[in-house]
C-alpha cells in the first residue's frame, strides 16, 4: 500500500464519546434533554403468517411488516457491490466488579460514599459504588439502551430469549414500511414516539431506543430518577440481539446541526449503552455524575459498545471511510477501538472487503476474535459500507461473547440464514450459536 496504515486506540472522552463530537450536545445533552432506553424481556411468541406486500431484494416478494411476535419479513436493499462480510467476536466477556451509581440523597448522606459534590451544571452529585457478582457478560447483561446518528434504517429488530431455552424471541421491531414500532419507541430532544421516519442523516441529533414499558426507579433514594420522561422506559437486559437493515451513504454537506444552526457533524454512529448512564440527569453527557468512568480518564464504568463509529473530528485518528468497534467496562476499561486513521485508503482495498486489519496493512482472511483480558487478532477496524447492509450485535450470556457483524444483503452466510432476509419472530438456540460461531469472512 502507498499510504501507511495509522492503528491506535479511540480516544476516550468522559463528557462525549468522538462520534458525537460536533453537533451531539447541541438538543440533547443538559439536565431534562429527552432520552430513551432499549428494550428488555417481554417475549412474544411467534405467531401469524404476514401477507406479502412489497417486493424483496433481488425482486423476490417481501413480507409486511406486522411487529414484533410475528416477524418483519424482507425488505428492498438499495444495490450495492456484494461483499464477503466481516464479524469482531468479543469472548472472555463479563466480571464481578462495581460502578459509580447516581442516587437521590442530600448532602453528607454516609450513601454518597464514592462522590458527594457537584454534578455538571452544578446541582448536587450523589454516588455509591453498585456491585455485581455476575460474570455472565457483566455489566452488559444489565439494560442496554440503543444510540444512532447519521443513517438511514429500514428495518430494527430485537430479540431475546423467552420462556423457552431453546427459542429466542422478537420482542421489539421497526419496519420503514409501516413507519412505526412494535415494543419500540424512539426519542430525539424532546419527542418519543413509536412512528419514526428511518431518515437519521438529515441533521446530527442523537437518537435513542427503548422498549414502550415503563421503568419505574422508586424515589430515588436508590437509583437516580430524573425529571425526562423520554428516559423513564426499560432498556434491553439480560442476553440480546439486534439487527436492522441499513445504509450509511449519504452527503455528509446535507448534515445540518441538530439546533439547525448551519453544518452538522456528518459521522455515523451506533451505540449500544447502560440505561444507568442514559438516565444520569443529561443523557450520557453529565459527565461529573454518571456511572461511565470509575477513573474519570477511561470508560470503566457502568457499559458501553461503540458498536460501529466512524470517527470525524479533524485529526490523526479521524477517517470518514472507516469505522471502529470498542466495548468499555468496568472489565477492561477498553477493549478493541482500534481505529483507521488519516493513512487509510479505501481504494486501496478490494471491493468485497468488509473488516480490516489497521496495523497489518491489510483486509482479514477470517473475522477477528478478541478476548477480554487476552489477545487481540490485529487490530480490527471496518471499511465504511457503500449502501445497504444488515448490522448486528449479539450479547449472549451463555457463551459470555458479543459479536458484531456487518452482511451483505446478497451475501448472506448459511449461519446467518434463519434470520436473514426473513426477520422472523422467533429464532431457535442453534441459530444464535451459529451467529456467534461465524468468523466473516470466511
Amino acid at each position: 500500500m502507498k499510504h501507511s496504515l495509522l492503528s491506535v486506540r479511540a480516544a476516550l472522552v468522559l463528557l462525549a464519546c468522538a462520534c458525537g463530537g460536533g453537533g451531539d450536545l447541541g438538543g440533547e445533552g443538559g439536565a431534562g434533554g429527552a432520552a430513551s432506553e432499549s428494550p428488555s424481556t417481554s417475549a412474544t411468541g411467534a405467531g401469524g403468517s404476514p401477507s406479502t406486500s412489497a417486493t424483496g431484494a433481488g425482486g423476490s416478494p417481501s413480507t409486511s411488516a406486522t411487529g414484533a411476535g410475528g416477524g418483519l419479513g424482507p425488505h428492498a436493499a438499495e444495490p450495492s457491490t456484494p461483499t464477503r462480510g466481516g464479524t469482531m467476536t468479543f469472548t472472555n466477556i463479563g466480571a464481578r466488579g462495581w460502578w459509580p451509581r447516581r442516587i437521590d440523597r442530600e448532602p453528607g448522606d454516609p450513601a454518597c460514599g464514592y462522590k458527594d459534590g457537584n454534578d455538571t451544571w452544578g446541582g448536587h452529585c450523589c454516588m455509591t459504588e453498585h456491585h455485581t457478582t455476575s460474570d455472565r457478560l457483566a455489566p452488559f447483561d444489565e439494560e442496554m439502551t440503543l444510540i444512532m446518528k447519521a443513517i438511514r434504517v429500514k428495518q430494527l429488530a430485537v430479540y431475546q430469549p423467552g420462556g423457552d431455552p431453546a427459542a429466542w424471541q422478537m420482542v421489539s421491531s421497526w419496519d420503514a414500511r409501516s413507519g412505526a414500532g412494535s415494543n419500540l419507541l424512539v426519542t430525539q430532544g424532546q419527542t418519543t414516539s413509536a412512528d419514526f421516519t428511518g431518515d437519521l442523516t438529515k441533521t446530527d441529533c442523537v437518537t435513542y431506543f427503548m422498549q414502550d414499558k415503563p421503568f419505574a426507579c422508586g424515589d430515588g433514594n436508590d437509583y437516580y430518577c430524573p425529571d425526562d420522561p423520554g428516559v423513564m422506559h426499560l432498556g434491553w437486559a439480560g442476553s440480546k440481539l439486534v439487527v436492522f437493515l441499513a445504509s450509511m451513504t449519504f452527503d455528509d454537506a446535507g448534515v445540518e446541526r441538530c439546533d439547525g444552526d448551519g453544518q452538522g457533524h456528518p459521522g455515523p454512529w451506533v451505540a449500544f449503552v447502560a440505561s444507568e448512564l442514559i438516565r444520569d440527569g443529561g443523557r450520557k453527557w453529565n459527565g461529573l455524575c454518571n456511572c461511565y468512568s470509575k477513573t474519570g480518564t477511561v470508560g470503566d464504568g457502568c457499559g458501553e459498545i461503540n458498536v460501529f463509529e466512524v470517527v470525524m473530528d479533524n485529526n490523526d485518528y479521524s477517517n470518514r471511510e472507516f469505522m471502529s468497534t470498542g466495548v468499555r467496562s468496568y472489565q477492561e476499561g477498553h477493549i478493541g477501538g482500534s481505529v483507521c486513521g488519516s493513512g487509510c485508503d479505501r481504494d486501496e482495498l478490494a471491493d468485497d472487503v468488509e473488516v480490516v486489519d489497521a496495523c497489518a496493512q491489510k483486509a482479514y482472511e477470517k473475522g477477528p476474535v478478541i478476548e477480554a483480558g487476552g489477545r487481540s487478532d490485529g487490530c480490527p477496524t471496518w471499511r465504511r459500507p457503500l449502501g445497504d447492509r444488515y448490522f448486528m450485535i449479539l450479547l449472549d450470556e451463555a457463551q459470555r461473547t458479543i459479536q458484531v457483524a456487518v452482511i451483505h444483503p446478497e451475501r448472506i452466510p448459511s449461519a446467518a440464514a434463519e434470520m436473514l432476509p426473513d426477520l422472523p419472530g422467533r429464532l431457535s438456540r442453534g441459530a444464535i450459536d451459529a451467529m456467534i460461531s461465524m468468523r466473516l469472512p470466511e
